[in-house]
């Protein structure tokens, strides 16, 4: 068990809120992969992290270290209507995580396809570094390969790996003038990732640009708020099989641990695999035929960084051999 310096003796109180669960088989399933993500935190000796499906009371947040937002965003983002009472969360030196979906608030004018000045996108920029734009970002799924990470404390202990997810990229930042966005791990997502035309996921102009300019991309970021408090992003987590991932997971972990003011130990927050049996476990939606097996199979193939394309398999069972 690792144990954190420079923490105080009652340990760090780490607020996960989870979003209801949406989409199909193993996707967006907030609940369980929260819980997996609690747990795995509190095998670290120095922290207090507790799982939350609704708003935090005041008192939960005045005693919290950082808020861990994994849940869908845009319409339904859990802090469209409270991004005052995240200023000030943030303002009082405490920490700010979202987790994929989450990256992105709601803009105050949804229909717009100009969304750079939206007032509520610049405010959540200004908290969380980064934002997940509608008619701005790229939302397709794809083989993520992280080669070169960052010297940040958030990657301590991570090495390079690959993973087949829903990794947003050309996200919208917040401009030097209110903080400075660090970049954790870069990637080079291919071209053809950007599809013709405006859409609000998956293809416009800008992003063409970018990537036909060789512009720096990323899926994972930290940002030390100049107005006080700290914020990490990750934009993978949309497979609940990701958090199976030991090196997604301690990125994530340093990255909340960072976020609410802990020393990020030189290996990292280590945490115990999770098996099989443990990634079926808490799943509400009906099982398309996945036995344990396969998916320990399957899992064991994405930890050695092979591509296991879990999208193919959405409504039919993993390949026994």
């Amino acid at each position: 068990m690792a144990v954190l310096p420079c923490m105080a003796d009652e340990g760090l109180r780490i607020v996960f809120l989870s979003g209801g669960n949406s989409h199909a088989w193993g996707q967006h399933k907030h609940l369980a992969g929260s819980r997996l993500l609690v747990d795995s935190l509190n095998q670290t000796a120095g922290m207090k992290a507790e799982l939350h499906t609704e708003w935090p009371s005041p008192e939960v947040l005045a005693e919290a270290a950082a808020l861990v937002i994994y849940a869908d965003g845009w319409h339904a983002h859990p802090a469209n209507d409270k991004l005052d009472e995240v200023e000030r969360f943030m303002n009082a030196g405490k920490g700010l995580v979202a987790l994929h979906w989450a990256t992105g608030i709601q803009a105050q004018d949804p229909e717009s396809k100009s969304q750079a000045e939206d007032p509520r996108r610049a405010k959540w920029r200004g908290l969380m570094g980064a934002d997940f734009e509608a008619y701005h970002s790229i939302s397709t799924f794809w083989q993520a390969k992280f080669e070169t990470p960052s010297a940040h404390a958030v990657m301590r202990g991570v090495r390079p790996f690959a993973l087949y997810d829903e990794c947003y990229f050309h996200l919208r930042e917040c401009g030097h003038d209110h903080g400075k966005v660090e970049p954790l791990f870069p990637v080079k997502p291919a071209r053809e990732l950007v599809e013709p035309g405006l859409t609000p996921y998956r293809g416009n102009d800008a992003a063409r640009a970018a990537l036909d300019e060789g512009r720096e991309q990323y899926v994972a970021w930290a940002f030390p708020r100049p107005g006080g408090g700290r914020a990490f992003g990750f934009t993978g987590g949309h497979f609940h099989w990701t958090w199976a991932h030991d090196e997604v997971r301690k990125m994530v972990l340093n990255g909340v641990v960072w976020a609410a003011g802990g020393e990020v130990p030189a290996s990292g927050i280590v945490s115990k695999t999770p098996n099989a049996a443990r990634m079926l476990d808490g799943l509400p939606d009906k099982n398309p035929g996945w036995t344990e097996a396969a998916l320990q199979k399957a899992l064991d193939q994405a930890a050695r960084d092979e591509l296991v394309p879990w999208l193919k398999y959405t409504n039919r069972p993993l390949p026994e051999e």
